[in-house]
This record gives structure tokens, sequence and C-alpha cells, in this order.
């Protein structure tokens, strides 16, 4: 049977398919923003176009092709596995990640003047990002107090608000055994025994263990959208101030 059963299946899922994603979309950017940095240099000291009009047409020349791949890979994710988030959700959800993963790509490249410094950045901040952007599948501890530095990073991790926004959109509302309009169930079989996840009822409980209890979908996505333009502006201001190479 290729239908994702359990809760924990569909949670990893999601997960991985972000990350693919998200680290294939920035590792080409950062390789191909930096391989162009010396060239717009020059061309800036030309005043052949500023940093804004070169960031402006990065964005219009690479974030449809690479929004094209997240379509597509969506689209298999959801006729292979047969997740309960709708194709239009799962695509948008993709399609945004990844472009506040270019987005991201753009800014570690702006600041840096060469593939290799570019790498040696934007690895180890995918990492990072990637880290404190997956959900704990032992649950939350609403408790405990968030470290400061912690929330900082996780408030610029675009991983972990798609990551967020795909878990709730799948489990909210989500009634075990039931049917959805499409006549399919939504039963999860072979459910934890461990774990925060292990005695759960309902979609809206899983995520109530996963601290997502009050997550909304459309507020996840809005900061996604927000963090892409923080990046972009980012990237803007470090190619404007950081100055071409002389």
């Amino acid at each position: 049977n290729s239908r994702t059963k359990s809760i924990a299946d569909r949670v990893a899922l999601l997960t991985f398919g972000v990350v693919n994603m998200s680290i294939m979309s920035m590792m080409k950017t950062l390789d191909l923003f930096a391989k162009e940095r010396s060239v717009v240099m020059r061309e800036q000291m030309r005043r052949t176009y500023s940093p804004l009009e070169y960031v402006l047409a990065k964005v219009v020349a690479e974030i449809p092709l690479d929004s094209f791949f997240s379509l597509t890979f969506a689209a298999m994710l959801k006729y292979l596995t047969g997740l309960r988030s709708s194709l239009r959700t799962l695509a948008g959800t993709f399609c945004l990640m990844t472009v506040s993963s270019v987005s991201l790509g753009f800014a570690v490249g702006s600041i840096t003047s060469s593939v290799e410094s570019a790498m040696s950045l934007g690895v180890p901040l995918m990492v990072i990002f990637m880290i404190v952007g997956v959900i704990n599948p032992s649950g939350v501890d609403a408790s405990q107090q968030a470290n400061q530095l912690l929330t900082l990073l996780k408030a610029l991790s675009p991983i972990r608000w798609a990551i967020e926004a795909l878990v709730t959109a799948e489990f909210q509302g989500m009634e075990f055994g039931k049917r959805n309009r499409w006549g399919q169930l939504s039963e999860l079989k072979d459910l934890p025994a461990m774990g925060a996840l292990a005695v759960v009822k309902n979609g809206d409980e899983v995520l109530a263990n996963l601290g997502l209890k009050d997550a909304q979908y459309s507020i996840l996505i809005q900061n996604l959208v927000w963090l892409s333009t923080g990046y972009l502006v980012f990237s803007w201001a470090g190619l404007t101030f950081f100055g071409p190479l002389r």
C-alpha cells in the first residue's frame, strides 16, 4: 500500500520534503550568485545597472524555474503518498518555501566574494536552520522558556515555517477513521505506542502535542512571505553597502 498511514510517517515525509527542496534551492542559488558576483561588481562600477535592478532581475529569472521544480515535487508527493492536504496547499507551500530559500541564497551571496566563501557561510547556516526548523517528535514542553537566540534562529528559518505550515494543513481538523470529500479514508494505522503521539485521537491533538495547538496555516504562510521579503531586502543592502570589488 503506497498510502501514508501513520502520523509519524506523514510528519517525516513532509519534513524531509521541505529539507530536500530547501537545501537544493539554496545551494544552486549560492553557486550561481557567487559566480556572478565579480562580473556584477564590475558592471556596477560602470553604472550599467543598480543593485536593486540586479536583484529584481535575478528574482524574475530564477524564481519561476525553481518554483516549477517545487510544483512538480509537490504534485508527485500528493500522487504517490495520498496526503490529506490539497495539491494547491502542498504546491503553494513548497513554492513559497523555495522562494524563501532562494532569497536566503541571494542574501548570503550578496555579502561574499567567491563560491568558496558563499558555500562556507551558506552550508553551516542552512544546517542550523534545518536543526532548529524540524519538529521534535517527542513533543514540546510548553512550560519551558524558549532561549532568545534559538527563538531568533527559528524565526529566520524558512524550513521551520514551511514544515509547520504543511503539518498544520495536514492534521488540522482531521478525524481518524472518517472519509474525506473524495471518499478516501483519513484513518492512520500503526499509530506510535510511545512519545507525544501515543494517545492522540484526532489531528488537532497531534498538533497540540507537537506544539502547534494555536497554529494557523495562513499566518505561517504570511511569515514565509515576510521572511522572503526580508532576505531580498538584505540582498539589496549587501550588494549596495559591501560595494564593488576594486
